[in-house]
């Protein structure tokens, strides 16, 4: 199956600035992590639904759903693109949001809190260590958009910066709720575009 599969869209690959660029982000957005979030709102109130559709774009199961479709709608001579279209779609966010939500009680930095933001503690180990969800670095949401962004964007390049726009939307939904500091974001798509990277070179096999 996989020989069919190489049958498939180009992938265009990540250029080395990319993982350069993300690994500076994450350094800078660290220095600026306190100054960032305290002109975030204590109280971001009802979200709106331009803040909902960014924010969901860091929901699995959507991106799921779409390469379910995907995956059913292949036929004819693009069969075989599409399936691979679909696969990756399905794996890079997957795979994204779990090393996401593995690196959380690892690192274990806490959750932003008012008065000690951008603090990288970090979180007393306890018996459920293992539970990341008071823990912060990196997010899974903006891992998830970010995999899909780059699970779409590095197939159909043209609209790339839309689907990156949409990836960093996300992101700062997660900042701007106070869910995420800058940096945990920033860190999201340095591991993203390692995951991507990986992810393509397994079903180039």
């Amino acid at each position: 199956m996989k020989n069919e599969l190489k049958d498939s869209l180009t992938v265009q690959p990540i250029p080395n600035w990319a993982f350069f660029s993300s690994f500076l982000l994450i350094i800078g957005a660290a220095v600026l992590d306190p100054w960032i979030l305290k002109k975030m709102p204590a109280d971001f109130g009802q979200r709106g639904d331009f803040q909902s559709s960014l924010r969901v774009l860091g929901y699995l199961p959507n991106w799921m759903f779409l390469s379910a479709m995907v995956a059913l709608i292949s036929q004819g001579s693009v069969a075989l693109r599409l399936k691979r279209t679909a696969l990756a779609i399905f794996l890079t966010p997957l795979l994204s949001g779990v090393a996401a939500a593995c690196l959380k009680p690892l690192i274990r930095r806490p959750d932003p809190v008012l008065g000690a933001e951008g603090d990288w503690g970090p979180a007393p180990w306890g018996s459920e260590w293992w539970d990341g969800t008071d823990l912060c670095f990196p997010s899974e949401h903006a891992a998830v958009a970010f995999g899909a962004a780059l699970a779409i964007g590095r197939r159909f390049p043209r609209i790339m910066p839309l689907v990156l726009l949409g990836a960093f939307g996300c992101a700062a939904t997660r900042v701007y709720e106070r869910g995420h500091n800058p940096s945990d974001v920033a860190a999201s798509l340095l591991l993203s575009l390692a995951v991507s990277y990986a992810t393509e070179k397994y079903l180039d096999k």
